[in-house]
């Protein structure tokens, strides 16, 4: 009953405005081969698209035989893996593959592809590899033209694109579904599903392929500081609570506030509006609904070297809605 629930409410939703940082995964801009950009926000119902004049579209998903297909019938998205084709009418599409990184945030990158014989990749199919390089090292994402990489690996910076099993580190982690980007020595790896309106992300130490840490965040990173050898992450974190705070609002916000290590007295949002819609599509069901779990976002600061990390809740707003 859960999931009929919710995707009812995901249809309503697509004729709101979704607020940033509370239902969005991280922004992902593609490279055109035009020498366009383009910024795409993707869920479960649509993308959200930024197109090269600045413009925002919202493409309602459509049924794909493979891959994912989004389209409003003049706009449209299609595409596998970390490639996609955009089209306007009948004009010609235009390719667009992932560029490794959320907009603004991660060093910039020398970007190289190859496309793989059955061979060359492991898998007896064809692939892709995608290769960017800093300046003392490289990551590498083979591609099959499924869901998640199938393979992602910390390589040296030296050499021609091209996967090297004696030399590449690969990295073996169910929170990794694609390379996203580096700063300094820090190699961050998103998830191949957003979770709970989050994304999914890990961070290794790229010189020693030590895993530092891994969470959710929501929307973009804030701000990705690094002095010396020490990185700063300031972001809107998801976290899921496993009580409700339409249903309990005073012992759930005493325990997310504890689990939080939030202040006493730290206000907890009203979480109402975001239960209303499966409510109202389902009136019978209300008591139900209201216990859902709550979902969170709230403002964090996190410091991550190579000997540890700290992290705490920062001042900020505070945003709910029930689990998916």
């Amino acid at each position: 009953m859960h999931k009929t629930f919710f995707a009812v409410l995901a249809l309503a939703a697509t004729a709101a405005v979704v607020l940033p940082g509370e239902t969005r995964a991280a922004d992902i801009k593609y490279a055109c081969d035009d020498g366009t950009a383009l910024t795409v926000v993707f869920s479960e119902a649509k993308a959200e698209v930024t197109i090269p004049d600045g413009s925002k579209i919202s493409l309602p998903q459509q049924q794909a035989a493979s891959g994912f297909w989004y389209s409003d019938g003049r706009y449209e998205l299609r595409g596998k893996g970390e490639e996609l084709q955009f089209a306007i009418g009948r004009m010609a599409p235009v390719t667009c593959r992932n560029a490794g990184e959320v907009t603004g945030q991660f060093d910039r990158s020398t970007r190289a592809e190859v496309e793989l014989a059955e061979k060359d990749t492991g898998f007896d199919m064809k692939g892709k590899l995608t290769c960017l390089r800093y300046p003392n090292f490289a990551l590498k994402q083979l591609d099959l033209g499924e869901k998640g990489a199938a393979g992602l690996y910390i390589a040296s910076s030296e050499g021609p694109c091209q996967l090297n099993p004696t030399l590449d580190r690969k990295i073996e982690d169910e929170t990794a579904g694609y390379l996203w980007g580096a700063v300094g020595p820090y190699a961050f790896f998103r998830g191949a599903d957003g979770w709970n309106g989050g994304m999914p992300f890990v961070v290794y130490d790229a010189r020693t392929g030590v895993r530092l840490m891994d969470d959710v965040v929501s929307g973009e990173f804030t701000g990705l500081t690094l002095v010396g050898e020490d990185l700063t992450l300031r972001y809107r974190r998801t976290f899921a609570a496993d009580c409700s705070l339409l249903a309990a609002p005073d012992s759930c916000a005493a325990a997310i506030r504890q689990q939080l290590g939030l202040a006493a007295d730290r206000p907890m949002p009203d979480c109402r509006a975001a239960y209303q819609p499966a409510i109202d599509a389902d009136p019978k069901a209300a008591k139900d609904i209201e216990a859902w779990p709550s979902v969170i976002d709230y403002p964090v600061e996190r410091k991550l070297s190579t000997s540890g990390t700290t992290f705490a809740a920062v001042d900020g707003e505070l945003s709910c809605r029930p689990a998916m």
